[in-house]
């Protein structure tokens, strides 16, 4: 009992006797006694042995003492690959505790409510990013169907615009027709007044062409009447030359 007491108490000579043996190795970083560090830290000696555990800092155990290797946080890793210095290492077993467990458990549960609410945040993301695509694919749809229908719209307009000019041509035409055939009706009109005056004319003809009938018969028989005067009278002559 007392000589555990005895092992268990730290002499000045044992403390220089620590602080000799680390300094031989080619780290050269004083240890501090654990409660030390502890009250130098501001916090319990199982908060700094749960340290040790999580490989925050690093715990050397030198006859019967636990010391801290005091190291800064940035050159941890650089002391962790270095070899141990040539003293009496141990592993320090880890000390479950109500404080412990409770830190443990929050912190996992923390951990899956973020992770939870990372993955529903993406989850939204992602649903929101599809629905942006959608609407963009509709919008797409739509500018290319407008574009669609004032493409058709202007060629409308060009038809349209080459049926109006088709259409004053037409106009025109029906114009100039219009004229035409009002001149060709007057020169219609003219025509029968025309043939009205030749028919009349001759009709006047015809009746001098009756009356000339008539006269020529007359002219004939007279003619005739003559034709046998001279044959008689030709005939008497004979006769009385012959007598």
């Amino acid at each position: 009992m007392d000589n555990n007491r005895k092992d268990s108490r730290t002499t000045p000579d044992d403390e220089k006797a620590a602080q000799n043996a680390v300094g031989m190795s080619h780290f050269s970083r004083k240890l501090v006694p654990l409660d030390e560090y502890a009250e130098r830290q501001g916090i319990s000696s199982d908060i700094v042995e749960k340290q040790g555990q999580l490989g925050v800092i690093q715990i050397r155990k030198f006859k019967g003492q636990k010391f801290v290797v005091d190291v800064p946080v940035e050159q941890l890793s650089e002391f962790e690959n270095e070899p141990a210095p040539e003293t009496e290492t141990i592993t320090v077993k880890p000390r479950a505790t109500a404080v412990s467990r409770l830190f443990t458990a929050g912190l996992a549960f923390v951990l899956i409510i973020i992770i939870a609410g990372v993955f529903l945040l993406y989850m939204d993301a992602q649903q929101k990013l599809d629905n942006l695509s959608a609407d963009y694919t509709a919008l797409q749809n739509k500018y290319n169907d407008t574009t669609a229908a004032s493409q058709q719209v202007k060629t409308l307009q060009q038809e349209l615009a080459g049926s109006k000019v088709e259409f004053a041509r037409i106009q025109n035409r029906i114009t100039t027709s219009k004229t035409e055939l009002a001149k060709i009706q007057s020169d219609l009109n003219k025509a029968r007044q025309n043939l009205d005056s030749v028919q009349t004319e001759l009709s006047g003809v015809q009746g001098q062409i009756s009356l000339s009938r008539v006269e020529i018969e007359s002219v004939q028989n007279g003619l005739n009447d003559s034709k046998k005067g001279l044959d008689t009278l030709h005939s008497q002559n004979a006769e009385a030359s012959t007598k």
